[in-house]
């Protein structure tokens, strides 16, 4: 970002092998042969025109207050909180074992975790050093024969060659990048006939609209909820795509899960209010506006 150097996550992937990182310029397939064999260390972050400043305050951001949220993200997306939407997009992506997959800023891990555990090639983007860490450690932890890579870089801007990947994850980044840059990014980087599915925060349940408003500090300035519009917005210019709202009533049982104790009450609660909505939603198409989380799938 600019000409300051700052540190790179350590990308080295979990075998720990090491070679020289590969460039948004190259070909196709010298890319894909640098992505198979090992490590990313790369000063990937350049953001043009006006983007620049709001990128630099997304990076000092989460490199120096994401912690705030640690314990807010474990309450509200540790499993099984979130099964219903991680399952079912990655099925949506149709990748075989060992097959590479990007996983489009990918925060503390979770679904880094989620998708090395079907047995996939992850290749793991973030804005944030810092964040990286934590989901290479998650990872390594949990699953230290994964193959997990880990890569530094501003997901408007990424540091691979046109048609990298057949399929790409994301959940809760578009909301932190400008809409059209991130589509596309994303159009770019897809194969023909690729897939894409995101998960992100929607605007408007009454719940998280009050706990967005009581707790200011625990958001970028620059970040936004999504609107159903939006969404749209973002798919219109893939070839197919359809979308989902996911948890109206099921934000309720998260008082549970505050409970001492109150775990296997958490989790029954939400597994039927979750249905519920979607009972809901499927009788009553308005009420999706104000689902807490929209999800898209793409096809290229």
């Amino acid at each position: 970002m600019g000409q300051e150097r700052r540190p790179t996550a350590d990308s080295r992937p979990l075998q720990e092998q090491e070679q020289e990182p590969g460039a948004r310029g190259q070909g196709v397939g010298e890319e894909r042969s640098a992505l198979e064999s090992g490590t990313w260390n790369l000063t990937p972050l350049p953001a043009v025109g006006g983007r620049r400043a709001v990128i630099q305050a997304e990076l000092a951001w989460h490199e120096q207050e994401a912690h705030r949220r640690y314990s807010l993200d474990e309450l509200l997306y540790d499993p099984p909180a979130f099964d219903a939407v991680v399952g079912p997009a990655i099925d949506f992506l149709a990748a075989a074992p060992g097959e590479r997959v990007l996983d489009m800023g990918c925060g503390e891990g979770k679904e880094t975790y989620a998708l090395a555990e079907r047995g996939l090639t992850v290749i793991s983007t973030d804005l944030s050093h810092v964040q990286l860490a934590r989901a290479r450690e998650r990872v390594r932890d949990a699953l230290p024969d994964a193959r997990a890579h880990f890569v530094q870089a501003n997901a408007e801007e990424l540091p691979f060659a046109a048609g990298a990947f057949r399929v790409i994850y994301g959940k809760a980044i578009l909301h932190h990048l400008d809409l059209n840059l991130a589509a596309a990014e994303v159009d770019r980087l897809l194969t023909q006939g690729g897939r894409a599915t995101f998960a992100e925060p929607l605007a408007r349940h009454p719940i998280i609209v009050l706990g967005r408003r009581l707790t200011p500090r625990l958001r970028t300035r620059d970040e936004r909820p999504f609107g159903l519009a939006d969404m749209d917005r973002f798919a219109g210019r893939f070839a197919q795509r359809e979308t989902d709202a996911h948890f109206l009533l099921a934000p309720l049982a998260y008082f549970l899960r505050l409970l001492p104790g109150g775990e296997a009450l958490f989790r029954r609660a939400h597994e039927r209010l979750a249905q519920l909505d979607g009972r809901l939603f499927a009788q009553f198409d308005a009420l999706r506006a104000f689902a807490w989380y929209g999800v898209v799938r793409l096809r290229k």
